[in-house]
């Protein structure tokens, strides 16, 4: 007969009828392809504006226009126009003459191809700064994702139990369940309060972030779309000594080198050719000549040595890098296969039971078949479970950027994606 009078209160409806929103994979899933080339242009847009990137790209104009003055000559010509008195009636003796160093051993063409190869390690590193940025740009919005998530599902719940609480006071009104028992659903009214409050206080955080990176443009489309960045597959293992990542320490050992070469070079003394002409009254005469420093006081071994240990310094910084590239890629690839595989797993054993469970919960708390403990145990539980799928799928999308970003690839898809 409990069970039978319990029945009466099916029919009321509870406020709003919100049931636990099931989570879907094309929805809910961290990474899934752009919605549209709109949304991949707006974030490649919003980069170029950042005011980091913007330094860097004039700080690698300057180091492009660097190549331009390597490739000037070395030496431009001089004039040189004498007139001498020696006093008395002496005619005054005029000399012309017009001198001009020689580039011996290619300086210039070294000094332009150390200039090249600089003004590539810097084109490499604002490459990977490109990607970092692009990478705490994207992570930032599944953050803030995961936080609007957070807060409408808190919400929801919120709102679920607002409403049972409606229904308990009536069934406390006629005796259908003990005084307690409405006081733990206005407890638990408490502690969902709390909850929102802090998942709301995330949300104004998360948004802060993703404005601070991304602009009021970036915020207002993350604030209807949702970010689905594709499956995420683990990226084919590569020569990692051709990875974006490492572009910037190649082209250092580089430019030692050529550093090297044009220090060897410029130990030699360059000659200098001359032409000239005088006048002396009635007397003319002409005069060539050339002239070489003799290098004999200061050889710069010094000079040279220095160069020879920069490479050194660079081959060995190159090696470090590769290994600890090759550590980082190792363990993030790792990471990003442990969570591709928890989430799965979380799929195959959660989705179909948060499903049906909450309204059968609620079910067999109005029938009397669960006491209001067991029920809120459960409500817990069901909590719980989402909020593990939900943390689960955003940490597998920031491993996936950290990953891209880590080998200089992120941009890379990013516009393959806008091409698409």
């Amino acid at each position: 007969m409990k069970y039978l009078s319990r029945a009466r209160y099916w029919a009321l409806p509870l406020a709003l009828g919100f049931c636990l929103s099931p989570v879907s994979v094309a929805a809910e899933q961290a990474v899934a392809d752009l919605r549209s080339r709109a949304l991949s242009e707006s974030v490649l847009t919003q980069l170029e504006q950042l005011p980091q990137i913007q330094t860097e790209a004039a700080r690698l104009k300057q180091q492009q226009l660097a190549v331009d003055t390597a490739s000037q000559a070395l030496y431009n010509p001089e004039l040189g126009l004498e007139a001498e008195n020696i006093g008395g009636d002496v005619d005054i003796e005029y000399s012309l003459s017009l001198s001009q160093g020689y580039d011996r051993g290619d300086k210039r063409g070294l000094q332009t191809r150390l200039a090249q190869l600089e003004a590539q390690q810097a084109l490499a590193e604002f490459g990977l700064l490109r990607n970092e940025q692009l990478a705490a740009l994207l992570t930032a919005w599944v953050d803030l994702d995961l936080a609007r998530q957070t807060d409408a599902y808190t919400e929801q719940t919120q709102q679920r139990t607002e409403a049972m609480m409606v229904l308990a006071r009536q069934m406390v009104s006629v005796g259908e369940i003990a005084p307690l028992d409405g006081k733990l659903l206005q407890l638990e009214l408490a502690r969902l309060a709390a909850s929102r409050s802090d998942s709301q206080r995330a949300l104004i955080q998360a948004e802060a972030v993703l404005s601070r990176l991304g602009g009021a443009s970036l915020l207002g489309l993350a604030r209807t779309q949702t970010l689905a960045l594709g499956a995420l597959p683990a990226p084919a293992p590569a020569d990692r000594t051709r990875l974006p990542a490492l572009q910037p320490a190649y082209q250092a050992v580089k430019a030692a080198r050529a550093l090297f070469s044009l220090s060897q070079i410029q130990a030699k003394a360059d000659p200098t050719f001359s032409i000239g002409a005088s006048a002396d009254g009635n007397d003319q005469s002409m005069s060539v000549g050339v002239s070489i420093p003799l290098n004999i006081r200061n050889r710069f071994n010094g000079e040279i040595a220095q160069a020879n240990q920069g490479i050194i310094i660079a081959e060995q910084a190159f090696l470090s890098q590769q290994r600890d590239l090759g550590i980082e890629l190792d363990a993030l690839r790792q990471q990003l296969s442990l969570y591709s595989d928890s989430v799965t797993q979380w799929h195959a054993l959660a989705e179909g039971p948060l499903q049906d469970s909450q309204s059968l919960l609620e079910r067999q708390w109005r029938g009397g078949e669960i006491t209001t403990t067991d029920y809120l145990q459960s409500q817990q539980q069901l909590t719980d479970t989402w909020a593990s799928g939900a943390e689960l799928r955003a940490e597998r999308a920031r491993t996936w950027l950290a990953l891209m970003a880590t080998r200089g690839d992120l941009e890379l898809w990013l516009q393959q994606q806008q091409a698409r």
